[in-house]
């Protein structure tokens, strides 16, 4: 590991990682901080010439030992990453991974590229493509960094009538990070899960996000006559802002309160520097029945553009351990969709 070495100035790295086009919020020291909290280690690793890093990763590695003196069992994560212009520099980032997960008691690790002309770097090291992913590996984004008639201009007829028509009928949203507004956030993501089937986090989980962030992950609460209509978390990094969470009420719903929600968010995020507003998973347009499809239909309002990342690559570290790993994480995805009804365990 001449060649690559540990980043471990988390401003020196967010330098790095927010200053690059494919930047991702997951690569962010941010990101990695919250994670620690949830039995995650990150490891964040550099590629450069006199301490300037070129290319980077970071990695997420969560071990546990079987028995108190036995082997361990455990998983290295790379989300959206790494961030290399070279595919040499990949490779190099990639087998600095793989070393250091071995390390750390990983029995698998499994990458998830944000650029696709890392796939040969990734099967050059014996990676193989896995139909299991942690994140979903389609999205949407829509350019922000014009002016507001510009931006509405660029959305779909219908959906701008709903956005004016939410103002019309005095919805109002408000930009929030007190407790009080979070407890209003997470009464409505309880009742949004129970309404269509899926998991959610506990609600620790989401103001852990928010404190991540700073200033930069921002809760926006769309209100009407007093009552809280729909609710939305998202977080700014680099060049591109995320819609991470986001719930709506059953009640007045002709009056377009996640319209609202979403167009305010999206003027946030260019005020913040943002060029792009990541939608943060789209359906598979493959597949009819994707739990998906109806949130799916809404973000096709906005006419954003699409993103389909490469998919996941997974590397055996200790085979037979690295099977359990795999075949652990679908038994407990197929329990938790059991005990929802449809849903699956939220991504991020």
């Amino acid at each position: 590991m001449a060649d690559v070495w540990r980043v471990d100035d988390a401003a020196a790295w967010d330098r790095f990682a927010a200053a690059r086009a494919d930047a991702s919020f997951l690569q962010a020291s941010a990101w990695g901080g919250l994670k620690s909290r949830y039995g995650w280690r990150a490891t964040r690793l550099a590629t450069g010439a006199n301490g300037s890093i070129r290319g980077g990763v970071q990695m997420l590695v969560r071990a546990r030992r079987l028995t108190p003196a036995g082997p361990t069992l455990g998983l290295a994560y790379v989300p959206r990453g790494p961030l290399a212009d070279s595919a040499d520099d990949a490779r190099l980032l990639l087998r600095a991974c793989a070393r250091t997960a071995r390390r750390a008691g990983a029995s698998l690790l499994r990458v998830e590229p944000v650029r696709a002309d890392h796939a040969a770097a990734l099967a050059s090291l014996g990676f193989r493509a896995s139909a299991q992913f942690v994140q979903i590996p389609r999205t949407a984004v829509v350019r922000v960094d014009r002016a507001d008639d510009d931006l509405l201009a660029s959305f779909k007829p219908k959906m701008r009538y709903n956005i004016r028509l939410a103002a019309r009928r005095g919805v109002d949203v408000e930009a929030r990070q007190d407790a009080e507004a979070f407890g209003e956030f997470y009464a409505l993501t309880e009742a949004t899960a129970a309404r269509q089937g899926f998991a959610i986090h506990a609600p620790a989980y989401y103001r852990s996000v928010h404190q991540a962030f700073g200033g930069q992950a921002v809760l926006f609460l769309a209100r009407r006559q007093g009552q809280t209509l729909a609710a939305l978390l998202a977080a700014a990094y680099g060049p591109a802002a995320v819609y991470l969470y986001g719930a709506s009420s059953a009640e007045q719903r002709s009056c377009m309160a996640p319209h609202a929600a979403q167009w305010a968010a999206m003027r946030w995020a260019r005020a913040q520097g943002c060029r792009r507003y990541d939608l943060w998973g789209m359906a598979d347009p493959d597949d009819p029945n994707d739990l998906m499809a109806g949130v799916h239909r809404f973000k096709l309002g906005f006419r954003p553009e699409p993103v389909t990342y490469p998919g996941a690559f997974d590397l055996p570290i200790q085979r037979l351990r690295a099977w359990a790993v795999t075949s652990g994480a679908l038994r407990l995805r197929a329990a938790l969709q059991r005990r929802r009804g449809r849903g699956a365990p939220p991504s991020v």
